[in-house]
């Protein structure tokens, strides 16, 4: 049986799903119909591998035994492999985590009402045409502009790289401001040495920002000691106020951006909140050449606190629809008056 991981902080879902998918159309010589592919094996496969590797159990709140006592008698040695899917999947969105997806050649499942289930409070283009407009700068990802002495920056994902260069040109004429605004919303996450760039630009010494924590054991609350994770200046830092905009649609790599700037002094978040995703996504192959993606780890904030539900802002704000239609963003504009 072949079992692989992907190394590196939680890599964005989308593009976690599409690499896993290529490598999935690539592979040669799996047998699909060997007698350990078989419904019942393939089940009992994900059912065990899960129930001694996923690291979010508790903190979920999922008794696995009674998921299981539910869907076992479910399974047929004679179902489809469309119905295996979506029985395995329907198992799998009982964890509430965008982080855990169910992977074929031809298909992929993923819970996603860590966000679907919220308001988006994001509406990119009545931003462009309302806020933006045809003025704006851009350096790399990051699309800028400065109002009334207020600097407004967005980057809308983690996987996008960013250069030092590219934030020092940022930096430079965006330092002159009073304030400025940091929008990450609809960031679904990417590669935290990205983030970790960005973030190093808004801190002048090294800083105690979150713990992770792996699996020891097969015990679902089996762990190491939380390891202690920094993170290091880069360059010239911001100083001035900052309000950060958040929404549901901040998972993963963002959501620990999230926790970075609540940790500072100078930040204020404005939103909503975000959609969590504080465990590192590991892969795994089950015996008829599917892959499950799950949860291998947990994060916690320098006071221990587990952030794979989400962090909260410091003033919840909604965009309602009568703001969708006249291109207003409430939460841009409130952000703007706490920096006025």
């Amino acid at each position: 049986m072949l079992n692989f991981i992907i190394k590196g902080k939680k890599g964005l879902i989308a593009f976690t799903v599409v690499f896993i998918f290529i490598i999935a159309g690539c592979e040669k010589g799996l047998n699909f119909k060997s007698p350990a592919a078989d419904p019942v094996a393939v089940f009992d496969d994900l059912y065990n591998f899960m129930d001694a590797h996923y690291a979010m159990f508790t903190v979920k709140g999922v008794n696995w035994k009674q998921v299981y006592a539910e869907y076992r008698p479910q399974v047929k040695a004679q179902m489809s492999d469309a119905d295996l899917f979506n029985l395995l999947s329907s198992m799998l969105y009982t964890l509430k985590d965008g982080h855990v997806n169910l992977m074929t050649k031809k298909d992929t499942s993923a819970y996603t009402n860590f966000y679907k289930a919220y308001a988006s409070n994001f509406n990119y283009t009545n931003i462009l045409n309302g806020y933006l407009k045809n003025d704006f700068k851009t350096s790399g990802p990051l699309i800028y502009k400065i109002v009334n002495n207020i600097g407004y920056v967005y980057y809308n994902s983690f996987a996008r790289p960013v250069a030092d260069h590219e934030l020092d040109k940022f930096i430079a004429d965006i330092t002159p401001t009073k304030g400025l605004i940091v929008d990450v919303r609809n960031n679904f996450g990417g590669q935290s040495v990205y983030a970790d760039r960005f973030f190093g630009r808004f801190i002048s010494e090294k800083l105690l920002v979150k713990y992770e924590v792996t699996k020891r054991g097969v015990g679902h609350d089996d762990f190491f000691k939380p390891v202690p994770i920094y993170a290091s200046p880069a360059g010239t830092a911001y100083k001035s106020s900052i309000v950060l905009l958040t929404n549901r649609s901040c998972y993963s790599t963002c959501n620990d951006f999230v926790l970075y700037m609540s940790l500072l002094p100078n930040v204020k978040i404005v939103g909503d909140q975000t959609g969590g995703g504080g465990g590192n996504p590991f892969n795994y192959i089950l015996p008829n050449g599917w892959k499950i993606q799950y949860s291998a780890s947990q994060t916690l904030s320098p006071d221990k606190q587990n952030i794979e539900n989400g962090i909260s802002p410091d003033i919840q704000i909604d965009i309602t629809n009568s703001d969708e239609i006249t291109g207003k963003d409430p939460i841009i504009d409130k952000a703007s008056e706490l920096l006025k």
